[in-house]
């Protein structure tokens, strides 16, 4: 799983269990790599190279991931046969569902050439093409394997998004953005990211730029609906006074993440929220979230905070092996449920 939030590679070793009535799943073994800077630079600026050379950046990706993937199965001593599938996420550069197209890279026929195993990527483009937003997928592993645990599903990523049940039926939608800005800001401060949110405790609200960013269209869109690094160029960063300190920044940035996730807790009478994400990590934006809401948030064990998405794509890599539909229409507005994902073979 490699995030919008370019905070490294997730690798997660994932088993599951099919029952009639339950899906069980383990993670056995995971961990994060880090980018080399190099490759995390091209990263950030992939949605600004040309074709070419985005084409190169996609085959040096996938390399980079089945490099990474060999040396986790070398360390936990894994043999080829052990391993029914790779899911692979891949890295979004381009999510433009409106115009019927999505772009994640890491070159999938790469990464099963390199590894020896088989390999399912590219979940999101199928839905597009039935007329959805291609995202979110992960509710429909927030429902099967976190079963009964909360009333709502909250990730804290790149965007932050939610996960929830309206009339029976499940609906999920990106509610705005989340690590992206707040380590954009902290890396302008010689900070890969504000650990603790001890950067943006330190700042004061700009009210002015608050209402700003509160009053952006998006936020009152109905879903399915769902943001992109593109909507962040377009709307978010173009309606930021950047005379505004960069402590004040990240102040201003986490009161808005608050004020957008807060109502829709109220607006969705939500009791309790299951958090996920780098953002469940981030002690000040938790707090200040608690005392914006009267919903509990449940926090889960560290493995499931930092590994949960990568589990979840790893659950729609086992249902495109089984032929099962992976995607919830309901949730990302296409017409029919889909069996997402290309399979690519080693030889």
């Amino acid at each position: 799983m490699s995030g919008t939030s370019l905070d490294g590679l997730d690798i997660a070793c994932c088993t599951f269990e099919f029952t009639d009535e339950t899906v069980g799943f383990e993670i056995t073994h995971a961990k994060t790599v880090a980018y080399p800077l190099a490759l995390e630079n091209l990263l950030r600026s992939a949605t600004l190279l040309k074709s070419e050379d985005l084409c190169f950046l996609d085959k040096q990706l996938g390399l980079f991931f089945a490099q990474q993937v060999t040396l986790f199965m070398e360390e936990h001593q894994f043999k080829i046969e052990d391993i029914d599938a790779i899911a692979s996420h891949g890295h979004t550069v381009f999510h433009q569902p409106n115009r019927g197209f999505t772009l994640q890279i890491g070159c999938g026929a790469t990464i099963a050439l390199k590894t020896g195993i088989k390999v399912i990527n590219d979940f999101r483009t199928k839905d597009v093409l039935m007329g959805g937003q291609g995202a979110p997928l992960v509710p429909i592993g927030d429902f099967d394997l976190f079963r009964n645990q909360a009333d709502g599903y909250l990730n804290l990523g790149g965007f932050s998004n939610i996960s929830l049940k309206r009339e029976n039926s499940i609906i999920a939608y990106d509610i705005c953005p989340c690590n992206l800005t707040l380590n954009l800001f902290s890396g302008k401060m010689g900070f890969s990211f504000d650990e603790g949110g001890n950067l943006a405790k330190s700042g004061v609200i700009n009210q002015k730029q608050l209402k700003v960013w509160d009053s952006l269209a998006y936020y009152n869109k109905p879903a399915p609906k769902s943001l992109g690094t593109e909507w962040l160029e377009e709307y978010f960063y173009a309606h930021f006074d950047s005379s505004i300190s960069l402590p004040d920044t990240l102040r201003t940035c986490v009161q808005h993440i608050v004020n957008q996730v807060s109502k829709e807790f109220n607006k969705n009478n939500l009791n309790r929220v299951f958090v996920t994400g780098g953002g469940a990590k981030n002690d000040f934006l938790i707090s200040q979230l608690r005392s914006s809401t009267k919903t509990e948030l449940v926090i889960p064990d560290k493995i499931i905070v930092d590994f949960k998405e990568a589990l979840i794509f790893a659950y729609l890599g086992a249902l495109f092996l089984q032929g099962k539909p992976n995607n919830v229409p309901s949730v990302t507005g296409a017409r029919a449920a889909v069996c997402g994902g290309t399979l690519h073979l080693p030889l």
